[in-house]
């Protein structure tokens, strides 16, 4: 078994900072990680679904990797996304990137079609020739949903650091977390259940809105750990109520998040808000919203 830093409490998904021509801004990119590794979080999870990375070709991604593993430095726990289509490319982005400075890999098979045994088969296949410990995760835009018992049929595996299990069902999130335990770590990923994940089991909480307001969720989480939790209830219910209200931009376009969350890191001064061309930048009116929405929540 191959060791990795335990992740534990809020893990960032690193937005990935573009220039104008959609390339990747490297310095930027350094910027964001040294801003959140200023903050108490508790990983790095880079090239996520949330970092925009179906969208990036394989150098660009290269790139991006290459700049966030050279600024983190070793710092905090990063776990870096190798998620292709094609298994011909994950491979190759894991031979292209195995010296870098990082932690473990992540992957999800970008197909909502599979059947189950096909997962279980993508998963295994990757872990038993990848150099690295291997998150595996599922998202509910890209990928097919996974049951408890399908996530404990795959925990023994020797190079299984962990799961990302994003799912809304009370009960299997429960069952899930109750897996974790040295060898194998468990992690969720729907920021308006964070309270509630934690009541559940769950050691953390990873989403992209960490990567541009982790203040929030690093209270409800730090909020709880000192059992406060009260007190941590009432900052989910705080967050939740600006979510509600950052969601009227989304709902007109499901992948406006991705705007939304440059355009905060932009005010933050951290980044511009280039977005990869399959997305859209948020107009006047919905950068208003943002804008009136931060300043009556002052997360920072």
């Amino acid at each position: 078994m191959i060791k990795t830093r335990p992740v534990r409490g809020i893990v960032p998904v690193v937005d990935t900072p573009l220039t104008a021509d959609e390339d990747i801004d490297g310095p930027a990119l350094k910027r964001l990680i040294e801003f959140l590794n200023s903050k108490r979080i508790g990983g790095l999870w880079v090239l996520g679904t949330g970092s925009e990375d179906m969208n990036l070709s394989f150098d660009k991604r290269l790139k991006a990797a290459q700049a966030a593993c050279e600024a983190n430095a070793g710092k905090t726990p990063l776990i870096l996304g190798t998620g292709f289509f094609a298994l011909e490319d994950i491979f190759n982005f894991i031979d292209e990137t195995k010296q870098l400075e990082f932690d473990a890999y992540h992957v999800m098979p970008y197909n909502p079609k599979l059947s189950l045994d096909r997962v279980d088969w993508f998963y295994r296949h990757i872990a038993d020739n990848c150099p690295k410990p291997l998150w595996m995760y599922i998202s509910g835009n890209w990928s097919r949903s996974v049951t408890p018992e399908f996530v404990a049929n795959l925990k023994p595996h020797p190079n299984n650091a962990g799961f990302k299990f994003s799912n809304q069902n009370t009960a299997d999130v429960t069952e899930v977390a109750g897996m974790a335990d040295e060898q194998f770590q468990v992690i969720t990923a729907v920021a308006s259940q964070l309270h509630a994940c934690l009541c559940m089991g769950s050691k953390g909480h990873t989403s992209s809105l960490s990567c541009c307001i982790p203040e929030p969720m690093i209270e409800i989480y730090e909020l709880f750990l000192d059992r406060k939790i009260e007190e941590s209830l009432a900052a989910q219910h705080r967050l939740n109520a600006f979510l509600h209200e950052l969601s009227k931009n989304t709902k007109k376009d499901n992948f406006l998040w991705a705007a939304d969350e440059k355009y905060i890191l932009k005010l933050r001064g951290i980044c511009d808000e280039y977005v990869t061309s399959y997305y859209r930048q948020i107009n006047g009116e919905e950068k208003t919203r943002v804008e009136n929405l931060l300043e009556e929540y002052k997360f920072f």
